[in-house]
Formats: structure tokens, C-alpha cells, sequence
């Protein structure tokens, strides 16, 4: 495998810089001197090797996003479809989600990205396609289930999960993850229920009416 390239070295030094930077100062106090200090730059390096200054930040909402992305579609991608949403679950509450060094960054961005309409678009964008891939594998996995209805399922795993990783720093009990996976996993299958057609859900409730009855008749007999 041969060594990368200078142009890679130097862009992956900058986005650590960049990383660093606005974990320590917050998005609006990283300006492209202050990135490029860090870096051991100069500002036209940066410009060189990266771009301006947004298309510095979209590189480094990049940089730190798609490892999950990547990580995600490799999980879902090894497993069968009745297996993958189980999978998906073990992934959004498990250590791959743990706390690291990127979850400042990541926080400093959405942060910032309340005053940038143009970065704030760039994020929903990334969130979204989050969405529109886990509902995707829930509709692999729920017969029946509704395009809304997995978006909606999607949505409610991803602020779980995400909210979740943000406590882990926190002195909680080890039993609290798990307790979140169970919970996760009755979100699925009580849509799992709800989709299910009619005449099927009929026909359960009619062979439970049925053993209940010949349960009943059982005991009148020994009696």
C-alpha cells in the first residue's frame, strides 16, 4: 500500500486542526488564522489543500460523520432483512455509539449551525438521510409498515440513541443501555402489531378466543 499522497497528509492535518479547534472555541471563534495556527499553517495552505472557510466546515462535518455512516451500512449490509433491524438496534445503543473525541465537534457544529442557515441545511441533510436509511431497514424488516410510519420510527431511534450517547459520560448504571435497547425493541414490535393486516390480526385473536375456550371446557370436565 503506498504512502499517502502530501495533498492527503496536509488535509488531514488541517481537519485535526480544525477538529480541535472548534472543540476547544466553538465554531464561530474558528477562524481560518486560528485553524491554520493550530495546523502549523499558513492561511493560503488551507485554502490550497481544503477551500474556504465553509467548505472547510462541510469538510469537517464529513470528517466526522461518515465513520457512522460507514459503520451503519456495514452493519446492515452483512444481515439478513428479518435480521438487520435487531442489528441496527445492537448498533445505535451499543459501544460503537459510545462517547469520543468527535461528539464535541459534532455538538460544536449543530451548536453553531443555529446561527449558519447554510451549514444548519447541511446537517438536516445528513440527519435526514440517517432517517430515510433506518426507516428503509424497517421496512425491510415490519411487513406492511407505512413509509410514515417508519420515518416516524426512525426519527424516535435516532434522538434515543443520540441522546443516550450523550449521557454515557455520566455515572448511570450499566443496566440503563440495556434498558434502552428493550425499549427500542418494543417500539419495533408494537409497529410490527399495527401493521399487521386485519384478517391476520382477526385470525390470531380468533385462535386465542379458541384455546381460551377449550381451556375453559377442560376444566368444566374435570370438574
Amino acid at each position: 500500500m503506498g504512502r499517502p499522497s502530501l495533498a492527503d497528509q496536509r488535509r488531514a492535518e488541517i481537519l485535526k486542526a480544525a477538529a480541535q479547534s472548534v472543540a476547544e472555541y466553538g465554531l464561530a471563534a474558528s477562524t481560518l488564522e486560528r485553524i491554520a495556527g493550530m495546523a502549523g499553517m499558513s492561511r493560503s495552505h488551507i485554502r490550497h489543500y481544503v477551500g474556504n472557510r465553509d467548505q472547510l466546515i462541510d469538510a469537517l462535518w464529513d470528517h466526522v460523520m461518515t465513520p457512522y455512516f460507514t459503520s451503519l451500512g456495514r452493519v446492515v449490509a452483512e444481515r439478513e432483512p428479518g435480521a438487520a433491524l435487531p442489528a441496527l438496534v445492537d448498533f445505535l445503543f451499543g459501544p460503537q455509539m459510545a462517547r469520543n473525541e468527535d461528539d464535541p465537534v459534532i455538538e460544536a457544529l449543530i451548536s453553531g449551525s443555529m446561527q449558519d442557515v447554510r451549514l444548519r441545511g447541511r446537517i438536516y441533510d445528513s440527519y435526514s438521510r440517517l432517517e430515510r436509511d433506518i426507516a428503509k431497514v424497517v421496512r425491510g424488516s415490519v411487513p406492511g409498515c407505512g413509509s410514515a410510519e417508519s420515518l416516524q420510527l426512525a426519527y424516535a431511534l435516532i434522538c434515543m440513541a443520540f441522546g443516550h450517547s450523550a449521557l454515557t459520560g455520566l455515572p448511570f448504571p450499566a443496566s440503563r443501555q440495556a434498558g434502552m435497547k428493550n425499549l427500542a425493541m418494543g417500539m419495533v414490535e408494537s409497529l410490527r402489531v399495527a401493521s399487521r393486516p386485519e384478517s391476520e390480526s382477526e385470525s390470531e385473536s380468533e385462535s386465542e378466543s379458541e384455546s381460551e375456550s377449550g381451556g375453559r371446557a377442560g376444566a368444566d370436565d374435570g370438574s
